[in-house]
């Protein structure tokens, strides 16, 4: 065999590579952006609507009580103001623990781009046909 014949195909093989290693960190790093920019959309969305609901919602209950304390005062006297805030613990207990299972429940950011560098790995590996079928090869 003849090296200087063998150099060329090398490295074309290695330019071939590293151009594939190069597009595939590129399309991961594309899909990292968006999922970034999804998740900076979902959270501003969430930070405006929720101060509003806050607002709102805190006015609303304000009203509220003080129309209660002072329909219920003659009869109940003191006691209505503990009532009222017995009322306010309750609800805020209640919706800190369905924020603390929403939090939960949503995929972790950057969850799909981890996916496909892990699947993407497993490939490099071997570990994967790279038909897409996800069965590991028989050796």
């Amino acid at each position: 065999m003849n090296n200087s014949s063998d150099e060329p195909g090398l490295l074309e093989a290695l330019s071939r590579w590293r151009s594939s290693l190069f597009s595939g960190v590129h399309t991961r790093l594309e899909l990292a952006s968006i999922e970034v920019g999804e998740a900076g959309g979902r959270l501003v969305v969430t930070l405006i609507a929720s101060f509003a609901a806050v607002l709102l919602l805190a006015s609303a209950m304000l009203a509220l009580s003080a129309w209660v304390a002072l329909t219920l005062w003659p009869t109940v006297g003191n006691s209505v103001l503990g009532w009222i805030a017995l009322v306010y613990v309750a609800a805020g207990a209640g919706l800190l623990m369905w924020l603390r299972g929403r939090l939960h429940r949503e995929p972790p950011l950057l969850a799909e781009t981890f996916n496909e560098l892990r699947h993407d790995a497993a490939l490099m590996r071997g570990d994967v046909p790279a038909d897409g079928s996800g069965k590991a090869p028989r050796h």
